[in-house]
């Protein structure tokens, strides 16, 4: 499979999403993975890029080792020989293309007690949390007895509906054998009719067990694999299967060699303590590795940016574990064509960096942040338009300026005239309504003489 690769950088210090496949060659232009630019965070206008990463095969299985925190910090990122910041990674639910698993689930008599127990919480935890849109789960137990009609009653539902199956398996039985080569041959045949049925989608088979193949006693099925013979013949169906196989051994009494042998090249096997815990961290690393995509997201420098604007660049993106690369791809960039193309959504938060989440989820929308700076600047105004003035004029020196008195009070001028006339407004203020004008002499009542009566 080639790698496919596609970058977009749009501003200094926006973000870079690359999608990769599993061997590094980069194709063309026109075959390479779409981005979407989103937002980083509502409400603001951090644009995010995001993709996804395809992981096929041995790629699939080696980062499917690794925890999250690990993946996470395993992944480093060149481009255009500046380092780029992050990545995050995000593994989502989907199963593409749809999957068709069965379980195999040992209930031979060394499973009683604790075995069948532990293994049914976690097995039943590991089902639910599988993806119901396109994922249908199988669920059977087999031993030595009634192989195939067990295996063959197992019905494809799903994952809820698989789980309820789950726990109604029959106890185990202390005189049960384990018939492990024909169970996985059978298994193998049964995942093949299902895919038969429905094209177009994936087989998958997953077989618990915590013992050896054991077979040919008295109460045991006829025909039976067993010896070298068997165990190639389980290998050759497992191999030319064309379906994903895990095989987790629990417990002690076991031959991880038998197992390994099994699985062959295109499965997987390990061996894990009849503990809830180590039982639970494999299986999740199998949900994992059955989700073969991985949400790439990478920042990029200020300075890294405005070079990706002009011109094309080749990279690289690898993981590592224990020191060593385990996956590494061939990153390829050319500046995109349009500057700012619409956005398409907003970005999940575990889709970013860490040290881009701080940023773009920060507590002030842009809307608020803008209104902020607006009133910082308009006080900044008022301060130098009304305040500043003040004090620099008050400090101004005053040698050589020429003040402008006031105007001199006008003078009376002088008068010889004794009448009491005035000649200007200046010589009296304007008179009243109540104002007396001129003195009168009183008169009294006897000098004045008596009225005469009317009619004489």
């Amino acid at each position: 499979m080639n790698v496919r690769v596609r970058h977009l950088v749009l501003a200094s210090g926006l973000i870079v999403s690359v999608r990769t496949g599993a061997f590094g060659r980069a194709t063309a232009a026109d075959s390479a993975a779409p981005v979407r630019l989103v937002r980083c965070a509502a409400g603001r206008d951090l644009p995010c890029l995001t993709t996804r990463v395809v992981l096929r095969g041995r790629a699939a299985e080696s980062v499917a080792r690794l925890d999250s925190a690990a993946e996470s910090h395993g992944w480093t990122g060149v481009l255009g020989g500046a380092r780029l910041i992050g990545p995050a990674i995000a593994v989502p639910r989907h199963i593409e293309p749809p999957l068709r698993l069965l379980i195999l689930l040992d209930r031979s008599g060394s499973m009683i007690g604790e075995g069948i127990a532990f293994t049914r919480l976690t097995l039943r935890s590991f089902i639910e949390g599988l993806d119901s849109a396109t994922t249908r789960v199988a669920v059977a137990g087999f031993e030595s007895r009634d192989v195939n009609g067990g295996i063959d009653a197992a019905r494809f539902l799903p994952p809820r509906e698989a789980a309820r199956a789950l726990d109604s398996l029959p106890v185990p039985d202390r005189q049960a054998n384990t018939a492990l080569y024909s169970a996985l041959v059978h298994g193998v045949a049964h995942v093949a009719s299902a895919r038969r049925a429905a094209p177009g989608t994936q087989g998958a088979i997953l077989l618990v067990t915590d013992g050896r193949n054991d077979v040919g006693h008295p109460r045991d099925d006829a025909g039976l694999l067993a010896g070298e013979t068997g165990l190639r013949a389980a290998a050759a169906a497992a191999a030319e299967s064309g379906s994903r196989i895990w095989i987790m051994g629990v417990g002690d009494n076991l031959s991880a060699s038998e197992i390994e042998t099994l699985a062959g090249s295109r499965g997987a096997a390990t061996t894990v303590s009849l503990d809830p815990n180590a039982m639970a961290a494999r299986l999740n690393a199998i949900a994992r590795e059955l989700r073969g995509f991985r949400d790439l997201t990478f920042g990029v420098g200020g300075g890294a940016a405005a070079a990706l604007a002009r011109a094309p660049w080749m990279g690289t993106a690898a993981v590592w574990d224990a020191g060593k690369p385990v996956l590494t791809q061939t990153l390829s960039w050319r500046p995109p064509l349009f500057a700012l193309p619409a956005y398409e959504g907003v970005a999940a938060a575990a889709s970013l960096p860490a040290e881009l989440a701080d940023v773009a989820t920060a507590g002030i929308p842009a809307s608020g942040m803008r209104w902020l700076m607006a009133l910082f600047f308009g006080l900044v105004g008022a301060v130098l338009w009304l305040v500043a003035p003040r004090y620099a004029w008050a400090r101004l020196p005053t040698a050589g300026i020429v003040v402008a008195e006031p105007p001199a009070p006008r003078a009376k001028p002088a008068s010889a005239d004794t009448t009491g006339l005035r000649r200007d407004v200046t010589e009296a203020p304007p008179r009243k309504p109540g104002d007396v004008t001129r003195e009168m002499p009183a008169v009294s009542a006897a000098s004045t003489p008596p009225r005469p009566a009317r009619g004489s």
